[in-house]
């Protein structure tokens, strides 16, 4: 029994070796590099000073923080909404009978099966200046010369409705996943009690997804905060940074300009910021619980 008790725990190193490997030893030496001075000299020589909150402050005081926190409350706020309501749509719509259900609902799942690499030069054509939108608005007369979607300020709300088509499937599935768990017997009892469509969603659907959807708005939330793919192909942060989030900016400042200690300060910010989500929702969920 005691041998027993002792192996048992040796089926969990794989997973502990992983985490450290993986999670644990990154995160501690991106915060190692925020408190130093790490330029690509001192990176290779190993000099690098320990100058404590000397990058957060730099960052925070800097005007390009101020732009970054508002392209990512933008992108993130306009994609979870739509994601979740459209999502939330298709699921109600879904979950009726209809003909070709099934053809349609793999169309629908798509943009999830389908690379970022492609996504995203699809839509930097799609929005380019002599790509699809524009030549659909010109060709009606709507516009008089091309729109400049991702070349300009515009560019945030280009990459912000690419990557709500992107996040759309997953909210879907995981909502009308809900959906299909709820007994269609409630729907009966509201029928014949002459609830109508809005009601049955409001006092039925609403209420008893409420754990499904606290679940979808945070992983969501967390999805599109960490997002970095999409944007950098699409507009590289650009034009002047209108377009630049957290996760760009990052990258940006770390393997481009070779200032690390800032690029892995911006990083924990981020890691910082997911984190707070993450906990609001869970004392959301434990207020459910409750």
């Amino acid at each position: 029994m005691i041998r027993f008790g002792i192996t048992r725990y040796f089926f969990l190193l794989p997973a502990v070796i992983f985490i450290v490997l993986l999670l644990v030893y990154p995160l501690v030496y991106n915060i190692d590099l925020s408190v130093r001075n790490v330029t690509l000299q001192t990176y290779m020589s190993g000099t690098s000073q320990f100058t404590g909150l000397t990058n957060y402050q730099r960052l925070v005081s800097g005007p390009l923080f101020q732009r970054i926190l508002m392209n990512t409350l933008i992108f993130a706020v306009g994609s979870i909404a739509f994601q979740f309501l459209f999502g939330f749509l298709l699921a109600l719509l879904f979950n009726r009978d209809f003909p070709f259900k099934g053809l349609l609902q793999g169309m629908l799942m798509l943009p999830w099966f389908v690379p970022i690499m492609v996504s995203g030069n699809v839509f930097r054509w799609f929005f380019s200046e002599g790509g699809t939108i524009n030549g659909v608005l010109l060709a009606m007369g709507i516009i008089s010369s091309p729109i400049p979607w991702i070349t300009s300020g515009l560019a945030i709300y280009s990459v912000t409705i690419a990557n709500i088509w992107l996040g759309i499937p997953f909210n879907f599935i995981l909502l009308y996943t809900g959906l299909k768990a709820i007994p269609i017997e409630l729907f009966e009892c509201a029928s014949i009690d002459g609830a109508k469509g809005w009601q049955t969603v409001l006092f039925i659907i609403l209420p008893i997804l409420k754990p499904v959807t606290i679940t979808t708005l945070m992983l969501g939330s967390i999805f599109t905060i960490k997002v970095f793919d999409l944007v950098w192909i699409i507009t590289r942060g650009g034009p002047g940074g209108s377009s630049h989030l957290f996760s760009t900016l990052s990258y940006e400042l770390a393997l481009i300009r070779f200032r690390f200690g800032e690029g892995s300060a911006l990083a924990i910010i981020m890691v910082l910021m997911v984190a707070l989500i993450t906990f609001g929702f869970h004392l959301i969920r434990i207020e459910e619980d409750v």
